[in-house]
């Protein structure tokens, strides 16, 4: 079970789904003249590598982020859509995340997008702008889309993830090269059952010289994923599944300035320690840690800044 948490963490650290904190998150076509975006408020944010989509794509490199929210939270934010679209309505909804959906949002034009989900219908102000508040949600990974009813393509779409419980760090801000760090865990919400706390330090210049390419025809099965940190990669064909073999090849990437460690508890708090090297390069680090129930799977993840000295 350690090696399953581990390696969720480490997925979700090198693939569309590494973490930052912010304010707002973003989801656009990448086409100034016809942009289509969507801003959340009031959330933490995934903050992505290099997200490369190997396709004819209406999208190019749409996302800086991915927003988090806590179960039962209200998903507000507002629509950005081109401005010759003042004045009309669109249609806004929330799904269950679909890999297929999601991938397909990428392709060329068809005049085939369908609506998922739950539905709002709103009217775009003078400059193409609207609000929105949708429905709470339970645990889980979701998409919003935006469709344009009119000709049945999307404006936008972006994943979102909801956790069970909020998490908090108690780190400090600044270590020595050398020093051991003790991180202080918490995640609200926690029920009395077997728990595993996990974090990763990486230095923040190999964090944002990571990659992910994605190549896909738009189902699952003919996902191609390939995750890169400097010079080394790991290629992976459909979903990730889970395996020791799979988690030693996403450590062997990891570069000698990172540290991992964990702890399993019943309880909300844990602490970990992690050992950084005399040899590490100065400079800015981030810090990511993750909760993973055997029962209920992800309950909440975070992340916080580290300068080493």
């Amino acid at each position: 079970m350690s090696l399953r948490v581990l390696l969720c963490l480490l997925l979700a650290f090198l693939s569309p789904t590494s973490w930052a904190e912010d304010n707002s998150s973003l989801a656009h076509t990448g086409h100034p003249a016809e942009s289509g975006w969507v801003e959340v408020q009031g959330t933490s944010l995934l903050n992505i590598p290099n997200l490369n989509i190997e396709e004819k794509t209406v999208w190019r490199y749409p996302y800086e982020n991915i927003p988090i929210y806590i179960q039962n939270q209200t998903i507000k934010g507002v629509l950005r859509s081109p401005s010759g679209m003042a004045g009309s309505e669109v249609a806004v909804s929330i799904s269950s995340f679909n890999t297929s959906a999601f991938l397909g949002a990428f392709q060329a034009k068809d005049n085939s997008a369908k609506i998922l989900g739950k539905v709002s219908r709103l009217k775009l102000n003078r400059s193409g702008e609207a609000s929105f508040a949708l429905n709470k949600t339970y645990n889980g990974m979701y998409m919003i889309s935006v469709i344009d009813e009119n000709n049945s393509t999307i404006l936008s779409a972006l994943p979102l993830l909801v956790t069970p419980g909020e998490m908090s760090l108690d780190a400090p801000a600044q270590i020595m090269a050398g020093d051991v760090l003790t991180l202080k865990a918490n995640i609200s919400a926690a029920e009395n059952a077997s728990k595993i706390f996990a974090a990763i330090m990486i230095s923040r210049t190999d964090y944002e010289n990571a990659s992910v390419n994605l190549n896909s025809s738009g189902t699952e099965e003919d996902l191609n994923s390939t995750i890169s940190l400097g010079n080394k990669s790991v290629a992976m064909r459909g979903i990730p599944r889970i395996s020791s073999e799979l988690l030693m090849q996403i450590i062997a990437l990891l570069p000698m300035d990172s540290a991992v460690g964990m702890q399993e508890t019943k309880g909300e708090e844990a602490e970990i320690i992690l050992i950084t090297g005399a040899q590490w390069e100065k400079g800015s680090y981030i810090l990511i840690c993750g909760v993973y129930s055997p029962g209920r799977g992800l309950l909440g993840i975070k992340e916080k800044m580290i300068e080493v000295i």
